[in-house]
Parts: structure tokens; C-alpha cells; sequence
């Protein structure tokens, strides 16, 4: 349950944030583009707090355990791709997700998915 608190108000906080100030964290994410040495660490911090997430909730259910292991998975996948890959495609790949449309989406989807874990890791979702 604990996760499921974090991970909620984690997402909600930030999706609700990064929804209010997209005009000042779509410049900054793309001065953390630039910025390879950052990229390795954020890509170091993705995998072991993936590896973390996924080693405490391994079973991929239809249920908040199952998504809390998604997204587990999603940091580990990511933090891979950020240290696997060459720096000119992950540079790539950043400015094709850091788009006002993008940032719409992702803020909406993880104030809901924060909203669903939130709800059921402080009981008011059963």
C-alpha cells in the first residue's frame, strides 16, 4: 500500500505541476537534453528505482499491483534506453516527446492513474 500512496501522490503532484508550468518544463527538459553526462545519471536513477519498483511488485496483474509493476517496467525500459543507446538518438527521441501535446497527455494521465493508486493505497477506492 505504501507504494501505491507514493506512486499516487507522486503522479498527481507532478501531473498537476508540469500541467500549470509547461511553458517552463518544456525548455528545461530540453536543456536536460543537452546535457549528456545528466542523462546517464537520470538513466542509472531510472533503472535501479525501476529494478526497486518491479522486484517489490514482480506480477503483472489486471489490478494496482499489476500497474505499479508497469511502471516499474516503463522505468526500467527507459532507464536502459537512456544508457544503451547512442546520445544523438536519445537526444532524438526527447525533443519528439517534448511537445505541448505530450505534455497535455502525460499530465492528464498520470493525474489519473495518481488518483486511482492514491484512491486505493489510502482506502477509498476497494
Amino acid at each position: 500500500m505504501l507504494l501505491a500512496q507514493l506512486l499516487g501522490l507522486y503522479f498527481i503532484i507532478v501531473g498537476v505541476l508540469v500541467l500549470y508550468r509547461q511553458k517552463s518544463v518544456m525548455p528545461a527538459l530540453t536543456q536536460l537534453s543537452n546535457n549528456r553526462p545528466l542523462i546517464i545519471v537520470i538513466g542509472f536513477v531510472e533503472l535501479l528505482a525501476g529494478l526497486a519498483v518491479v522486484l517489490t511488485y514482480p506480477a503483472l496483474t489486471m489490478d494496482w499491483m499489476g500497474l505499479i509493476s508497469v511502471i516499474g517496467w516503463m522505468l526500467i525500459v527507459e532507464g536502459i534506453i537512456y544508457l544503451a543507446l547512442p546520445y544523438g538518438k536519445v537526444h532524438k527521441m526527447i525533443r519528439s516527446f517534448n511537445t505541448p501535446t505530450w505534455f497535455r497527455a502525460g499530465s492528464l494521465l498520470a493525474i489519473v492513474i495518481g488518483a486511482y493508486l492514491a484512491g486505493i493505497g489510502f482506502g477509498f477506492i476497494q
